[in-house]
């Protein structure tokens, strides 16, 4: 299916570290008042939203053989990723009917596909609100090199051709990460252990927007509804199985929200479908 060179770090002892779904949550904080005018000059009103990878324990080192257990391998969304089709609908902002119609995603000039560098950040402060994806890292430290990496047709998309991107198509994945990198690690505020995957931040959804959630827990291989009315498409994470072998996760948005009793989390989530490519290294 792909080449197991591209597995990243989220290895973990036989009992721990079982992958158990994706979180969109909203847990970045204030944009300050200055780099706020920039991103959001017409007043339209701007929410980050953070994508991550769940596990039921935290991870090991990436070379512990012996207890490489669900190690994420690859992240894709829609239906390009090494030149494979798999004729999945690309993740992307609802946009039917005339939803979210002003939204789009910030996209900063200093910024990337993946996350910005803190050497950077004091020069250029508004590059911490990219969009942009990782495995791992929110901001690279100083002297660490990112080995997170785009496919070849990874592409920002632009669905309604207002020359601002509102959607993703293609894959991101690590090759032979180093020890300190994409290890799931508990966080406190969410209580679980976790791994961030993707930073979206949006300018212009329409008021009070909800995210949604998760209907069912994720309890192995197969296909997941995520109900909410912001985002559609599909997005799929590939994780290593103990022992070997490759276990794919399907995450399909849907359109619409349902009652709030049937949801199993409460989380958000952004993405993609046809335009230009803002494929930087």
């Amino acid at each position: 299916m792909f080449d197991a060179g591209c597995a990243i770090a989220l290895t973990s002892a036989p009992a721990l570290g079982v992958f158990t779904g994706i979180d969109l949550r909203e847990d970045k904080g204030q944009i300050p008042p200055l780099e706020l005018a920039q991103i959001d000059p017409l007043g339209l009103g701007v929410r980050v939203i953070n994508l991550y990878a769940t596990f039921d324990g935290p991870g090991s080192y990436p070379n512990d053989s012996d207890n490489a257990e669900n190690a994420m391998i690859l992240v894709n969304s829609g239906d390009n990723y090494f030149g494979s089709e798999t004729n999945e609908d690309p993740w992307r902002l609802n946009k039917s009917n005339g939803k979210h119609s002003n939204a789009g995603f910030y996209q900063d000039p200093f910024g990337g596909n993946r996350a910005p560098a803190d050497a950077l950040l004091p020069l250029f402060p508004t590059a911490a609100w990219d969009t942009y994806m990782d495995i791992g890292l929110k901001t690279v430290p100083v002297g660490v090199s990112d080995v997170t990496a785009t496919g070849p047709f990874f592409e920002w998309m632009d669905q309604d051709s207002d020359g601002r991107d509102d959607g993703v198509v293609g894959a991101w994945f690590t090759s032979n990460p180093p020890a300190e990198q994409h290890l799931a690690v508990f966080n406190s505020d969410s209580a679980q252990h976790e791994v961030f995957l993707a930073q979206f931040t949006i300018v212009g959804l329409d008021a009070g927007a909800a995210i949604g959630g998760l209907t069912t827990p994720v309890t192995g291989e197969g296909t997941y509804e995520w109900m909410g009315g912001l985002f559609t498409g599909t997005l799929v994470v590939h994780t290593q199985e103990f022992g070997g072998g490759a276990l794919v996760h399907k995450f399909v948005f849907s359109k619409e929200i349902p009652a709030p009793a049937s949801f199993f989390l409460a989380i958000p989530c952004v993405v993609a479908v046809s335009r230009r490519c803002r494929c930087r290294a």
